[in-house]
């Protein structure tokens, strides 16, 4: 008989609906319930000590945690659900109305559905911050206190941190320090006093990101700091840092001699004149730039270009909406300057207003 061993699985996610007894991890993994021991949290990934007698199964899957990857409490729960008896999903529910997401059943007068008690696995950490800096910097450490800075005001440190980017399970760490006699400042947008909160003795403050601003939790500890894992997340921050910005530089050279090259070719609008005059179809008279809003959490306006043709009925033009553009490469910002002009096929210019008639596809453009 082959013995159980105990191995880390690294995985990208841990689904929390357990199905015979079993729960999916990553892509292709179905691990049992009962044989999880631990699950560690690190970079939004999961490693997960598992029970296992086919570790030759599992062995591309196998990898070791980082030394200050986190524990997570983990459990299985019950829950009642109702799932339609046609296909056995949950059911869903508009205001009062029940539904079934896959479409079985629409006539809710004479519904049919009934109640399962379904199991899902449960993960969570409430003490991971302080898990980490005992890792982190191999000392016992106890949470003491916790200020919040948001962008109205709150607490700012007097001290500096040790700057590094670190994802846990649910918190991002973005700064360390091992400091004496901590002190904090207290601003307010709508107060112009300035308060002090300072703590005797010697701590351990953690900042995180939280929603709209940081929090900075303190901790007293036992033992000697060592910096040595905190000074290498630090360096590898930098260097992302470093990375980061040349990456960025690198990015407004490009767009920067991309625009001096648009600026050379469509920079004279004559030229992007010629450009839509070679681009008619031989149906049409003319082309017409018309502006569009588009909003969504911001408004932007596009640009298109329209064939147009003569109106025999009261002179000008017309194009609709349902014609397609004609395809030319020029940026909108070129296009602006000639917003509102209908542009003729032996080059001329007219500024122009539109006149939408009814309910009629068609729009009218006559001389502004």
């Amino acid at each position: 008989m082959t013995q159980n061993k105990t191995i880390t699985i690294k995985a990208d996610y841990i689904s929390s609906n357990v199905r015979n007894g079993r729960v999916r991890v990553g892509d292709r993994l179905h691990l049992d319930v009962s044989r999880i021991r631990r699950i560690f949290a690190w970079h939004h990934k999961y490693y997960i000590e598992y029970e296992t007698d086919k570790v030759d199964y599992y062995k591309q899957y196998i990898e070791t945690p980082p030394p200050y990857a986190v524990v997570l409490k983990h459990r299985v729960e019950e829950y009642k659900v109702d799932v339609c008896n046609k296909c056995g999903s949950e059911i869903e529910w508009d205001a009062d109305e029940p539904f079934c997401p896959r479409g079985c059943d629409q006539r809710y007068d004479d519904w049919d559905y009934h109640e399962e008690t379904r199991q899902r696995l449960v993960v969570e950490s409430s003490d991971e911050v302080r898990q980490f800096v005992e890792k982190l910097l191999g000392v016992e450490a106890e949470y003491v206190d916790a200020l919040r800075r948001y962008t109205a005001g709150g607490f700012t440190p007097l001290f500096e941190l040790i700057e590094i980017d670190v994802e846990l399970f649910k918190s991002r760490v973005v700064g360390v320090a091992v400091v004496e006699n901590p002190a904090f400042e207290h601003t307010d947008y709508d107060s112009i006093d300035v308060a002090q909160k300072k703590y005797e003795g010697r701590y351990i403050v953690v900042a995180r990101r939280i929603e709209y601003g940081r929090e900075y939790m303190l901790f007293r500890y036992k033992g000697e700091p060592n910096l040595t894992l905190l000074n290498k997340l630090h360096q590898e921050h930098a260097e992302k840092e470093q990375r980061e910005k040349e990456r960025h530089r690198r990015m407004e050279e490009e767009v920067r001699k991309r625009m001096e090259e648009e600026e050379k070719k469509w920079g004279d609008p004559a030229k992007v004149v010629e450009a839509i005059k070679a681009a008619l179809p031989d149906w049409a008279d003319g082309a017409v730039i018309v502006a569009k809003s588009v909003c969504g959490e911001d408004c932007n306006v596009y640009y298109y270009v329209y064939p147009a043709k003569r109106s025999n009925r009261g002179g000008g033009y017309y194009y609709s909406p349902e014609w397609r553009t004609l395809k030319i490469d020029v940026p909108d910002r070129f296009l602006e300057k000639l917003a509102d002009t209908i542009i003729l096929r032996d080059g001329k210019t007219v500024k122009v207003k539109q006149e939408k008639n009814g309910y009629s596809k068609y729009i009218a453009v006559k001389q502004a």
